[in-house]
């Protein structure tokens, strides 16, 4: 659990940076979350696909990385209220379905991308210690 809570504060504190230094884009597209969510996608694809590898990566530190700090990073409630706002003015909704469908299909498309990434890495590491 200390993991977990460290990581969550550290994956936290990260968002709240990109919150405070990262402007909307025009129209309303709530960027600073919209980055946050898709680095953790990537984070937590690499993580898997470097341990479907066979890379070791040992509990705490899985805990830390893929629970805490994406966890905390990610944001699916800021994520649905932002949409739910866009879409209560209705010269925003096509930035709202924008940014759903986008978030989703670049979310899920990073993940299988850092999964792919992290089997590589994953692969070269368990050739080069063999």
């Amino acid at each position: 659990m200390l993991a977990v809570f460290v990581g969550g504060g550290i994956g936290a504190a990260w968002r709240e940076a990109l919150e405070l230094g990262v402007a909307d884009l025009p129209g309303g597209f709530p960027m600073p979350v919209f980055i946050a969510n898709m680095v953790a996608a990537t984070i937590i694809g690499l993580v898997a696909g470097f341990i479907a590898a066979g890379g070791s990566v040992g509990g705490r530190m899985k805990l830390f990385v893929m629970t805490g700090f994406c966890g905390g990073l990610s944001t699916f409630s800021s994520f649905i209220w932002g949409t739910e706002q866009l879409l209560g003015d209705p010269a925003q909704r096509v930035t709202a379905i924008i940014y759903l469908v986008g978030s989703m299909v670049l979310g899920l498309l990073l993940v299988w991308a850092g999964h792919l990434g992290g089997e590589r890495i994953g692969r070269g590491r368990s050739t080069h210690a063999q």
